[in-house]
């Protein structure tokens, strides 16, 4: 039996010669490792010195960013402040066509009519001419078999600085209806 713990002992110690062997093996790549990223070899740059240069370039890039992003903040108030001007102005100009809308002579009525009843054909007419508030002019053509006749009277908000005629105030009806 002390045979075989003699055997044992020896494969026991040779199994612990073969681990420490390795170990000492792993050890070496370790500090071989740990040289290379502390110390270098043969002048070049190590890990750490390319990590230190790579993080300072990112804290160039990370200051560069963030002054661009001042800029962009600075441009986008220039750009909306220029763009509330211009919207303003569009709204004045609207406003101010649209003024000019309403006083554009654009309401056109005309009425036909015989003034005599001896003259057929409807020659005679009145003709109303306004803008959106109703002033404007009634024009009106009297036929008649020896002549014609025109009259002109000038209207504010649809009613005439003299007396319409019935045909007159049917034209004038008319165009503020369109």
């Amino acid at each position: 039996m002390s045979t075989w713990l003699a055997i044992g002992a020896v494969i026991f110690g040779l199994a612990g010669f073969v681990a420490g062997v390795l170990a000492l093996r792993t050890l070496a790549r370790l500090r071989q490792s740990v040289a290379l990223l502390s110390r270098g070899t043969s002048g070049r740059e190590t890990i750490l010195d390319v990590a230190e240069k790579h993080m300072a370039a990112s804290e160039a890039v990370r200051k560069d960013i963030a002054e661009l992003q001042k800029d962009l903040a600075v441009a986008q108030k220039e750009m909306e402040t220029r763009v509330a001007t211009e919207r303003d102005g569009i709204a004045q100009t609207v406003d101010d066509v649209t003024k000019a809308v309403g006083t554009m002579l654009r309401r056109v009525a005309l009425v036909r009519y015989d003034a005599f009843e001896d003259l057929g054909g409807r020659l005679s007419f009145s003709l109303a001419i306004l803008d959106d508030h109703g002033n404007g002019i009634t024009l009106t053509s009297i036929a008649s078999t020896s002549d014609t006749r025109l009259y002109a009277k000038s209207l504010t908000a649809g009613a005439g600085e003299h007396p319409l005629s019935s045909e007159e105030e049917q034209a004038v009806k008319a165009a503020l209806a369109r």
